[in-house]
């Protein structure tokens, strides 16, 4: 692909690189260019590794008889769309300095997964992985695009060669040549229902385009293909997803994977649904969400309590008002459309160590990456304070190296405040028990007559007897051994029947998260131009532990989200290179862009495996702003473009048509 490095060069100054750059010469024998994501996955196309096919990867889930549902159906109704290429847009750019140490490798890189990263450059050059640190300072964004291991492996290879400290830090438009930006997709979804809206049965054929080279789609590909059922019961089901080699810079995750390609495609095949069959599309929703106690595509039970209704019902009110206060001194016609979704609080491995001090102060001891959702520097050290009975600023964070702290999956996939506080709520619990142990033997009492708060350990009984947290834990150190644990977590796995499952590897939600937006919209009819006026977004994502932090996910996936709908396409030219790859030309939503108004509902719930109740809500805000939009779109028109994303221009020749 373009872009692709077919050499490295060290020099002491970025001049003496360049000049030397410009020296080597490549040989490349020409072969067929295969670019278009449709074209590359037919039969007979040429193939981008030469003897490989191009389809890399196929995921497949199989419920019931579709054929006989599809048979014997009052009607079927077919909806294809189209999505684009996206990039993380984060401002901080890649970059890596690696260092050899006496018999092993010390990086210092942004990046979301550090033990990942860890873990691959001890395969690549057989190295005990204790012999490698990674260091993170802070990360400038991530949204998925840090995940994977970059440059790492060459800026080591390259220090292990010369025995030097050797850095790179990318340019803009080499960082968005090279990343792993947001796959483009063609997503076809067909459901045969009843006289009264019943989904009966749907299939599901989706292309999702891989680039030169297989990152993470695999595990994408079944993402996919799990999620074209949307929050809805549908009893039987063949859902296809193929992962597709092009010629183009390799795709990865990107903040929610294949979320809003899947969420754009099933809500507005809902909104065909509705208007096929002359029904409300709220009332068709309504009739059709998954209940407690069903199964899912995948075949696992719900056992969480099933919130999307509440959340439609909250937004659909808003809109209401929006509709109700709209001014009359605009010419622009207006529009207001909503979508639903579900998503996951995955809950991959995750480890975390508490220490207690004489003092009676904490340190935390964690893996994870801060990468601005405020968890992993906020969140977490006030779960511990909370638990412990202390102020949070007796609480002090150890993190940002894999020597100093335990293993932790990542940052990603709504998973840091869900599996990581598990981890740590596992540790500090532990902490609890050896304090209740010590301060039992010195109160007198049993350990569960015990409780800890205001920096004291008290008894509960009448007398309220009391110790300084800080003499028991002296009082601990001394007689039984510091007091110190660490936790560990990894979600349990659930039980699956009654579906087919050939590949897929990601069909559980195990703790689900229940998700709806609405917008109102306004569309400049000369211009083609759309402006977001109001935004009401409701989640159910368990007891919410930060406000703040969690309006803040919230607004921020939400202008995401928005950018990916109307602003922001990845561009390739016809060789499959990167046509603009800087800010000034791949287009973000400013300040200029986003909504007056972003109204911020969470439903009251409580997550039954979560850390005190909490579910994730790092990805959800940013998978549902596409669909809302074109549902604010057929509001307005009666229909709405098939196609991402809703740009001036395309609207514009939508209008025409």
């Amino acid at each position: 692909y373009v872009g692709e490095p077919l050499a490295m060069i060290a020099a002491t100054s970025l001049s003496a690189a360049r000049r030397a750059a410009r020296l080597v010469e490549a040989e490349i024998e020409p072969a067929p260019f295969v670019i278009d994501l449709v074209q590359a996955a037919e039969p007979g196309a040429p193939s981008v590794h030469g003897d490989r096919p191009n389809v890399l990867d196929t995921a497949r889930i199989r419920r019931g008889d579709v054929d006989a549902a599809f048979r014997d159906a009052f009607k079927v109704v077919t909806t294809r769309v189209e999505t684009q290429r996206v990039h993380q847009g984060y401002l901080e750019p890649r970059g890596v300095t690696a260092a050899p140490t006496g018999d092993g490798l010390s990086l210092i890189m942004s990046t979301q997964q550090p033990f990942g990263v860890r873990q691959v450059l001890s395969e690549l050059f057989d190295i005990p992985m204790s012999r490698i640190e990674i260091t993170v300072p802070a990360v400038g964004g991530g949204f998925g695009g840090k995940l994977h291991v970059g440059f790492a492996p060459h800026v080591a290879a390259m220090a292990l060669a010369t025995r030097r400290p050797v850095q790179l830090i990318c340019e803009r438009g080499e960082d968005m040549r090279t990343g792993s930006p947001r796959e483009n997709s063609v997503v076809e979804l067909s459901t045969a229902v009843d006289a009264a809206g019943k989904f009966l049965a749907r299939k599901a054929d989706i292309l999702l385009d891989s680039g030169a080279y297989a990152l993470d789609i695999q595990a994408l590909n079944s993402i996919a293909a799990f999620y074209a059922t949307g929050p809805y019961y549908i009893e039987n089901l063949d859902l296809l997803s193929r992962a597709v080699y092009t010629h183009t810079c390799p795709t990865g995750s990107f903040r929610g994977p294949t979320g809003p390609q899947m969420v754009f495609a099933g809500e507005t095949h809902v909104n065909d649904i509705a208007e096929a069959l002359g029904l409300d599309a709220t009332e068709l929703r309504r009739r059709n969400f998954i209940q407690k106690g069903q199964r899912g595509p995948g075949g696992e039970e719900i056992t969480a309590e099933v919130t999307v209704a509440a959340c439609m019902d909250a937004v659909t009110e808003r809109l209401k008002a929006f509709r109700a206060e709209a001014p009359k001194d605009d010419p622009r016609p207006r529009g207001y459309g909503l979508a639903c979704t579900w998503w996951n609080s995955i809950g991959t491995p995750s480890s975390a160590q508490v220490e207690m001090h004489e003092d009676g102060s904490a340190t935390l001891s964690s893996g994870g990456t801060e990468i601005g959702t405020s968890v992993i520097s906020t969140t977490l050290p006030a779960i511990v304070a909370e638990v412990l009975g202390i102020a949070p600023e007796m609480v002090t964070l150890n993190n940002g190296s894999t020597r100093n702290a335990p293993f932790e999956s990542g940052s990603r996939g709504s998973r840091t405040l869900f599996s990581t506080g598990n981890a740590t709520l596992k540790a500090v619990n532990q902490i609890v028990a050896q304090i209740k142990e010590e301060a039992a033997e010195l109160l007198g009492v049993a350990p569960e007559n015990l409780v800890l708060r205001d920096g004291r350990v008290e008894t509960a009984a009448p007398g309220n007897a009391s110790l300084p947290l800080k003499d028991v834990i002296v009082s601990a150190k001394m007689r039984s051994g510091p007091v110190v644990a660490a936790g560990r977590y990894r979600a349990a796995q659930v039980a699956v029947s009654g579906s087919q499952l050939d590949n897929a590897r990601m069909a559980r939600l195990g703790e689900p998260t229940f998700h709806c937006q609405g917008v109102e919209i306004a569309l400049d009819p000369e211009t083609g131009r759309i402006e977001v006026l109001r935004v009401v977004a409701a989640h159910d994502i368990g007891k919410v532990l930060n406000p703040v932090a969690a309006r803040g996910q919230v607004e921020g996936g939400v202008v995401q989200g928005i950018g990916y709908a109307i602003y922001e396409n990845l561009e390739t030219d016809k060789t499959g290179g990167v046509r603009n790859g800087n800010f000034h030309d791949y287009r973000m939503p400013t300040i200029k862009d986003i909504p007056a108004s972003i109204e911020t509902i969470f439903i009251d719930s409580y997550a039954a495996t979560g850390p005190l109740g909490a579910k994730g809500i790092g990805e959800p805000p940013v998978i549902i702003p596409a669909a809302a939009i074109g549902s604010a779109l057929r509001d307005m028109l009666g229909r709405q473009p098939k196609s991402l994303p809703f740009d001036a221009a395309a609207m514009a020749s939508f209008l025409e048509a």
